[in-house]
């Protein structure tokens, strides 16, 4: 149908009617169909020009054939409602369908497809942001939950800038707000990861651009990233700097062998009359060197399938094994379980539910993870029953790291017990037969240095035919509580 539309004539147009010309709309027939277009033969608008009567909005369009194709263009929102979009009114309407067709001429594409890809040079923050978390989490091994975590705290420092485009963001506004973060809130490490986060997201933008302009067959419209100026001022503190930070800060404190080392394995000895479960993760976590969420997240071998044990980490008491698969490097750690440990895990098994999957079960049957996370509470109860100041967590990795010295091992030795990646890009976990028995040598080892500090818990844990230390502490006879009756379900 085709006639001359004005700003009264389109709002009455619904799915009910269908408009005459020259009808009063009393007398507006009844429509038959789920839709139906209206051409507007103005002279005020372009040739193709209509609007489309559906059953919850109207919408304009302008139709135009271009290189030889018939092209439906979409306008804008005339009446009712579509999302969020806003009506417009039928002369904005007629300048937007002027504008549509001369872009679908240029680019020889309907414009919807040109402003699905927008030129990289048009992008903004929030768009590089958005891209660049699709393209983390899409990948074969998806960025993990804590990284996504540090990504959007690092956003949400540029938040006011979501809608700026990359290309027009000065470096100065760059290292304004980096002081912003890193001198007057005196928020160095975050200021420093906020600065690496958006450099990587931007960097990733260019480096889609390139594929992208390679395949358009067109020079790259996106090949600076202002970010950098972060490095190239050198904003970013070195090791040397690090250190004295942490330091300065009194983080990064492994245990020491001369003092706190032995007040926190008896420590956490005792305090398995209280909690085991948290006990028996504090002192395994320091036996193994390993990262706390990767010791909590461990699974008996027995209680999982073969399908699960290649995903899951695990524990089997039968060969003496503890795979961490996809740790924090995104590797595989593999390593062998000392004597002691071993001691301990036979403990960690006979107090828990016949049943039960995880070596360190949530105290809650409501538990979204399902086993323990969150040694808060029990890592400040041992601290200060030890008569510690300070220590966190991953001060128990470094502790191991450092008894790893004591016994002399060679870098290459200590990043293999720690689950470092090895020079070479080797995998760990794949050793030979002499490599295995020398990494067991080596957890024997460096084990006793740990508890050899703690005579009374050595002398407990100390596997059949071993030598006893010598000790003038009695050590907690039956530090393990009786298994009680409860309602909580393995898992």
């Amino acid at each position: 149908m085709k006639m001359e539309l004005n700003t009264d004539l389109v709002p009455k147009m619904s799915i009910d009617k269908v408009p005459q010309p020259g009808v009063a709309y009393a007398k507006w027939l009844p429509a038959t169909g789920p839709n139906y277009l209206v051409y507007d033969t103005s002279r005020k608008a372009p040739t193709g020009f209509a609007i489309r009567v559906g059953k919850k909005a109207s919408v304009y369009i302008v139709e135009k054939q271009i290189n030889g194709r018939n092209m439906k263009l979409y306008v804008g929102l005339a009446a009712g409602r579509k999302g969020d979009e806003q009506v417009i009114d039928l002369d904005t309407a007629r300048d937007l369908a002027r504008d549509q067709v001369a872009l679908a001429k240029k680019h020889g594409t309907n414009p919807k497809n040109v402003t699905e890809t927008i030129e990289a040079s048009e992008l903004t923050l929030g768009q590089v942001w958005n891209q660049y978390i699709k393209d983390l989490t899409g990948r074969s091994k998806p960025i993990k939950p804590n990284s996504l975590d540090s990504l959007k705290k690092a956003r949400d420092k540029f938040k006011d800038w979501e809608d700026r485009k990359v290309r027009l963001i000065a470096a100065q506004e760059i290292l304004d707000r980096f002081d912003l973060h890193a001198v007057t809130n005196a928020h160095r490490t975050a200021a420093e990861a906020m600065g690496r986060w958006a450099t990587a997201a931007v960097s990733n933008a260019i480096e889609n651009e390139v594929h992208n302009a390679h395949a358009e067959g067109r020079a790259p419209s996106l090949t600076y990233n202002p970010f950098t100026i972060l490095k190239t001022k050198e904003k970013y503190r070195d090791n040397t700097q690090l250190e004295r930070d942490y330091k300065a800060k009194g983080v990064r404190n492994p245990l020491s062998f001369s003092s706190t080392v032995g007040p926190f394995v008896k420590a956490a000895w005792e305090y398995r009359s209280q909690n085991p479960v948290a006990a028996d993760f504090l002192l395994l976590d320091l036996m193994w060197g390993l990262r706390g969420d990767e010791c909590r997240s461990v699974k008996w071998r027995d209680k999982i399938t073969d399908a699960e044990s290649v995903t899951d980490r695990w524990i089997d008491m039968k060969e003496k094994v503890v795979r961490i698969n996809d740790a924090k490097n995104r590797g595989d750690h593999e390593f062998p379980i000392g004597p002691c440990a071993y001691e301990l895990l036979k403990l960690r098994r006979e107090c828990q539910l016949e049943g039960e999957m995880w070596v360190f079960p949530a105290m809650s049957p409501n538990s979204r993870k399902g086993h323990y996370s969150d040694p808060s509470v029990a890592m400040a109860t041992v601290r200060d029953a030890a008569g510690i100041k300070v220590v966190r967590g991953h001060d128990l990795r470094r502790t191991f790291g450092a008894a790893c010295e004591r016994l002399n091992l060679t870098d290459r030795q200590i990043k293999r017990m720690l689950g470092h990646g090895a020079a070479g890009g080797e995998t760990l976990g794949r050793y030979t037969t002499p490599e295995w028995e020398d990494i067991a040598e080596r957890m024997k080892k460096v084990e006793e240095e740990i508890l050899k500090v703690a005579p009374s818990v050595y002398n407990a844990l100390r596997p059949r035919g071993a030598q006893r230390l010598p000790d003038k502490e009695s050590a907690v006879i039956d530090p393990t509580p009786k298994r009680r009756a409860s309602t909580r379900q393995p898992r």
